[in-house]
């Protein structure tokens, strides 16, 4: 037994049902869209200021990093320069060294040169005072005619 098709009548309010139900469905559907239309807008202002507070947080980073790059220059450039204001102090160091030894060896040699003249001077005061003695001793001027004589004084 073959299904008995349905009568047209059937089949135009089948269709009218189902057209009125899609109708139906359009609405709520066009309902919805209005319902959601403003949300939609406020969410496609608030992506926009999203965008554009991300464009300026790149554009700030950008800038960080040129900053970050340019104080690294400059510190690698300290560095260079704190590396040789090192070596010139070590060498000044070294020099400074040199100099407080060769000071020390020049005082050293001053005190040998002082204490040599005053053994020269204590000499020359004992020889001065010898050679006194003598001119003044009674035989000295008892021959000083006989040094006369002989051209001498």
């Amino acid at each position: 037994m073959t299904p008995a098709a349905p009568e047209p009548a059937d089949l135009t309010n089948r269709l009218r049902q189902q057209l009125i139900l899609a109708q139906v469905r359009i609405m709520e559907l066009e309902d919805a869209r209005d319902s959601l239309a403003p949300k939609l807008a406020e969410l496609e202002a608030l992506l926009r200021a999203a965008q554009q507070l991300a464009d300026q947080k790149l554009d700030e980073a950008a800038h960080a990093s040129r900053v970050l790059a340019d104080t690294q220059a400059q510190a690698a450039a300290l560095d260079q320069q704190l590396a040789q204001a090192a070596r010139d102090l070590a060498a000044q160091s070294a020099a400074l060294a040199e100099n407080t030894a060769t000071n020390a060896r020049l005082e050293a040699d001053l005190r040998a040169t002082r204490a040599e003249l005053d053994a020269e001077r204590a000499r020359l005061a004992d020889t001065a005072a010898q050679l006194a003695r003598v001119t003044a001793s009674r035989s000295w001027r008892w021959t000083a005619w006989l040094r006369a004589l002989g051209g001498s004084s």
